[in-house]
């Protein structure tokens, strides 16, 4: 699975904003409600890339996700990097600027670059475009309207699927995996054998086209959704699929992971279990559903090299060491060195991985030797960006520094 949508950490973009962070934050149901209601005096800047902007990105179709209308974009490189870029904003200095990107890191970053030249009243549109597949209920109202793309095939947000899997209708699930090819494919593989799967689902390389063209034919007008799992191809395949005349694909945004963040962020835990299969007894959390769920007495376990422990992070947003409570033990350690620094087997451990991912051997070690272990999905840098963007976050103070 490529980084999902609702997984992207500020490594993607390579952008970190180290500065005072004066704008202010809205979200983005609440700036679409601004601009139903009319009105003048503001702006909305998207600063993704051109390609990402007009869904035209060659390597990376799995960031067309469209734009609001009527925007103004300028991308981040060039705000930056050119002086004129900026300028041509100098008559809005005095209006409400909204500056948007696709996660709102780089964003962020824009919003502070125009606060030192002069903005009066800026504004990060918190979460960014990806927030129409992420918080999809809200922004369902506004599509029509203020929402558009550039692409033949459907994008599919989590609450779709659900809705769709949850009324029993047939949809055909297609995963597209290939053999990991990078070093980050390699820990997506790695974190497939132990994280729960959808039920009734076929895999395909991406090289197996005619198979998915087959496998789509014997579908019957059922639905086809396609998705992502190691390495790309899904978007890939949906666009040819509607090349080749198959009614009603999609592909789903977020991927699996996407799938399951929503799931366990605003669905029963009955409902995970009816539409996902579990591969591993380690208990996935994001650090919404952790926060809704936490228990007394569970211990917290930064995975990080020691190094970093003990490191001030310069955040997107925020400065933070750790998660409050939060012991470190690096994840190159053994099981039988977590054995001998955590010898009860009858508390909780809440593993806070290092980069996401790396740290599931040893979790799944511990499981085999009868230890409860629960996964922070995304890691603390995951916390700190739910921290940052999602307002029915309640554990929002427990990053420390």
């Amino acid at each position: 699975m490529k980084k999902s949508l609702f997984f992207c950490l500020a490594c993607l973009f390579g952008v970190a904003v180290h500065s005072q962070n004066n704008y202010k934050e809205i979200s983005l149901p609440d700036l679409m409600q601004k601009v139903q209601n009319g009105g003048r005096g503001y702006i909305i800047l998207d600063v993704r890339t051109p390609g990402e902007y007009m869904d035209t990105v060659a390597g990376g179709k799995h960031i067309g996700i469209g734009r609001i209308k009527n925007v103004i974009h300028l991308s981040l490189q060039d705000l930056v990097q050119k002086p004129d870029a900026i300028r041509q904003l100098d008559k809005y200095k005095q209006d409400d600027v909204y500056v948007i990107c696709s996660h709102s890191y780089r964003s962020r970053r824009i919003s502070n670059l125009l606060l030192q030249n002069g903005f009066t009243s800026v504004n990060n549109v918190k979460g960014g475009m990806t927030e129409w597949y992420r918080n999809y209920d809200a922004l369902k109202p506004y599509a029509a309207l203020m929402y558009e793309n550039h692409i033949a095939y459907r994008n599919m947000a989590p609450a779709q699927l659900f809705q769709l899997l949850f009324s029993k209708e047939p949809v055909e699930l297609i995963g597209l995996s290939r053999a990991p090819v990078s070093y980050f494919d390699s820990l997506i593989y790695d974190m497939l054998n132990y994280f729960p799967d959808f039920k009734n689902v076929s895999y395909f390389s991406p090289a197996d086209s005619m198979k998915v063209w087959e496998k789509t034919k014997a579908a019957k007008g059922k639905p086809v959704v396609l998705f992502n799992a190691v390495g790309g191809g899904g978007e890939e395949a949906a666009e040819w699929l509607v090349q080749k005349g198959v009614a009603n694909v999609s592909f789903l945004v977020g991927s699996l992971t996407g799938f399951y963040e929503y799931l366990v962020n605003y669905r029963e835990n009955s409902d995970v279990s009816k539409l996902l299969s579990a591969k591993s007894k380690i208990q996935f959390f994001t650090p919404l559903s952790f926060c809704k769920t936490r228990l007394p007495g569970q211990q917290w376990v930064d995975l990080r090299h020691d190094t970093l422990f003990n490191k001030i992070t310069n955040g997107t947003k925020l400065n933070y060491r750790t998660i409050q409570g939060a012991v470190n033990f690096p994840f190159y350690r053994t099981a039988d060195d977590f054995v001998k620094q955590f010898p009860d087997k009858g508390k909780l451990y809440l593993f806070i991985p290092h980069r996401g991912y790396i740290g599931l051997l040893l979790a799944e070690e511990l499981v085999k030797k009868g230890y409860m272990i629960d996964w922070l999905i995304g890691g603390i840098e995951r916390w700190e960006w739910y921290t940052n963007n999602v307002d029915d976050f309640d554990c929002r103070d427990y990053l420390v520094n």
